[in-house]
């Protein structure tokens, strides 16, 4: 489950930067924008795409700029934006790490004892910083 998580938030970073650099792209345009960053060796699916691009509508990332016919022109937004300098990957990381944290509380039950142990140093270092 989580490295799905990761892998849908990868996919929003990629559309971000996508839409940063041009702006008013389709979702057909952003997939193989996408195939061209990454040289071809990942060709984002559109079952994977749409979906991310709903959601990053419906959080304010991005936003149509246009329609034509059936197609949505996609922009991003000044709060997509913000995701994409230093302190927005800092945001995001946190949220990762929120997500992370909830993830391995529910599964405290299931960890074994060296798990636990690392998540126990990963809290007295936490601990004397904050």
């Amino acid at each position: 489950m989580s490295y799905h998580w990761h892998k849908r938030r990868g996919l929003s970073n990629l559309i971000l930067t996508v839409l940063e650099k041009r702006s008013h792209m389709t979702g057909a345009q952003i997939i193989r924008e996408i195939e061209k960053i990454t040289q071809g060796l990942w060709r984002p699916s559109p079952g994977a795409v749409y979906p991310a691009l709903d959601k990053m509508e419906s959080e304010g990332l991005i936003k149509v700029a246009k329609v034509e016919g059936a197609q949505k022109f996609y922009e991003i937004t000044d709060e997509g934006r913000k995701l994409l300098t230093p302190l927005g990957s800092v945001e995001v990381s946190l949220k990762d790490l929120e997500y992370n944290v909830r993830f391995i509380l529910d599964n405290w039950d299931i960890l074994t004892p060296d798990l636990k142990e690392r998540l126990r140093q990963i809290h007295r270092e936490l601990g004397e910083r904050l």
